[in-house]
């Protein structure tokens, strides 16, 4: 009996389990929940308008190099293929040697001896890997290697025209919606000649190795193209807008010329510091211009300059949360220069002395407006246009001259 019992029970015991596991359910349910939306904003992408594809860029800007002065410059550039284009350049050389565009000199300037056009061919060897990568749109920014050759439209040297040959390394950004940043630095062939001081100088006939030079090339300004507009966010969402700035020092883009006939170089530094909690700024900086040449002469000129700016729209800005407390904007101010200039001059025939020597100073007041920006962390754009009346040589209440000027430059800030 206890046998019969231990059989019958035991298989009623697994039953009954089995029964109570498949008793058990297993619900879901779903709840809904509301989440804000997301936006992420690419900060590369937006400023430098890497992914905005463009086959033509018309292009205005201001020009500085050593090799060739200052000026203005009208670009059209059109794109064959994704790494390769085709540029039309048209030159308007303002100023030979300084660091600004003197209006009143633009009407002795603008004359065919003053005017450039250009022809050339730009190579943007990586922009077909980075298409592949999307990393980029099919367009006008990037690093690319050119050739060109540029010819002034009248003579200016010997009886003869100006020409340029050049092969150069560059990297040329777009800025927004339309800025637009080229800087580029190569090998150049002038002819007749390197120096741009003398006009009556002989050229020794052929091919020679004294008119080549490694020269740098800047150009800044505004661009229309064939491209949409981007209104992917607010402008403090790409330029951090949010940075406190109490101080800064400044290194322009320098501009450089190495020839084995002449040699030449322009640089700038500056330092600026809020005053307080004002929107008022002091802003110090010293220009230099060195040039040396192997026919006979060199020239030093240096440029010591304090600004007191007002960036009148800052407080404005900041209480719209389009601007904090910095260093950028547009402003307005007064200006205080210390102009100092020498020149040595080698005499090739034997005479006594040897050489002679100029130097001269002066002193210049006025007002100025501008616009700077900090771009990211490290970079900063700066234009000023600027009225001042000049004290030549001792007389610091007499004013010998008035003058407008107009300058813009890039570099870096720290």
């Amino acid at each position: 009996m206890r046998q019969f019992f231990r059989v019958f029970m035991l298989p009623l015991a697994f039953a009954t389990h089995a029964l109570a596991q498949d008793t058990t359910s297993v619900t879901f349910s779903e709840e809904t929940s509301l989440i804000t939306e997301q936006r992420f904003i690419d900060r590369y992408e937006n400023v430098f308008m890497t992914k905005i594809p463009t086959r033509k860029m018309f292009k205005l800007g201001y020009l500085a190099t050593t090799y060739n002065g200052i000026g203005l410059n009208a670009a059209f550039e059109y794109k064959v293929l994704p790494a390769w284009s085709l540029e039309a350049t048209l030159t308007s050389r303002a100023i030979i040697d300084g660091n600004s565009l003197t209006i009143n000199r633009f009407q002795r300037q603008l004359s065919g001896r003053n005017l450039f056009a250009s022809i050339g061919s730009r190579w943007y060897f990586e922009m077909n890997k980075r298409i592949a990568r999307q990393q980029s749109a099919n367009n006008f920014s990037g690093s690319y290697l050119a050739i060109s050759y540029e010819r002034s439209l009248s003579a200016i040297q010997s009886h003869r025209s100006r020409q340029h040959f050049s092969l150069t390394y560059g990297l040329q950004s777009r800025f927004l919606s339309n800025g637009f940043l080229d800087f580029s630095l190569g090998l150049y062939y002038v002819s007749p000649y390197l120096s741009v001081y003398r006009t009556d100088y002989p050229e020794v006939p052929g091919f020679t190795a004294r008119n080549f030079a490694i020269a740098s090339r800047s150009l800044l300004g505004i661009a229309f193209g064939d491209w949409k507009r981007n209104h992917k966010g607010p402008l403090c969402d790409v330029l951090h807008c949010d940075y406190f700035v109490k101080q800064h020092f400044k290194i322009r883009l320098p501009e450089l010329n190495i020839g084995i006939e002449s040699q030449s170089i322009r640089g700038e530094v500056g330092y600026e510091r809020k005053l307080g909690k004002s929107p008022l700024s002091v802003n110090l900086s010293v220009w230099n211009e060195t040039t040396n040449s192997s026919s006979g002469g060199s020239s030093f000129v240096v440029v010591g300059e304090a600004q007191f700016r007002w960036y009148y729209l800052q407080k404005r800005q900041v209480r719209k949360g389009k601007a904090s407390d910095n260093l950028s904007g547009l402003y307005v101010g007064s200006r205080f220069a210390y102009n100092y200039y020498r020149s040595v001059i080698r005499f090739i025939v034997p005479v006594d002395p040897q050489r002679a020597v100029f130097s001269s100073w002066d002193t210049s007041a006025g007002i100025l407006t501008g616009y700077q920006q900090r771009l990211f962390q490290k970079l900063y754009f700066d234009a000023t246009v600027s009225y001042s009346g000049a004290s030549v040589q001792k007389r610091f209440l007499k004013v010998n001259r008035a003058e407008l000027q107009a300058k813009a430059g890039i570099g870096f800030a720290f």
